[in-house]
């Protein structure tokens, strides 16, 4: 099955800005963020949770149009195009990882990003996460 990628720009910005807020123009303190938020410096809002693959859970079918897979990047301008980055939002990879360099073995069921050089994989991202 094919699924629809995010421009490579657009996953890795929200890769880096998830859970960030940036700090107000006018210096008020700021304000506690939901998990799986970010602001703009404008004080606009934006919700990731909808960009977010739940792992699949045994014996129940997804919907129609639910995405199962993660999403997946092409580095084209990182280490002249052979890069290809996976990630989810807010979650866990929904393919289970290993041999993950520079992450101990018993999280490497939170990393949420990462790429692979030739056959090394490396984290860009691990978190903890409900359930895991």
């Amino acid at each position: 099955m094919h699924s629809p990628s995010l421009p490579t720009t657009l996953l890795l910005a929200l890769a880096i800005c998830s859970g960030v807020n940036a700090a107000a123009a006018d210096d008020k303190p700021a304000k506690a963020l939901d998990s799986c938020t970010v602001s703009s410096s404008a004080g606009s809002f934006y919700d990731l949770r909808s960009l977010s693959i739940p792992r699949r859970v045994d014996g129940k079918k997804p919907g129609k149009n639910d995405k199962i897979d993660d999403w997946h990047a092409r580095g084209y301008d990182y280490a002249e195009g052979r890069t290809n980055f996976t990630l989810n939002i807010c979650a866990p990879v929904v393919d289970p990882v290993e041999h993950v360099q520079g992450v101990d073995s018993d999280l490497w069921k939170n990393v949420s990003a990462y790429y692979k050089d030739g056959k090394d994989i490396i984290s860009i991202g691990y978190g903890l996460f409900p359930g895991s």
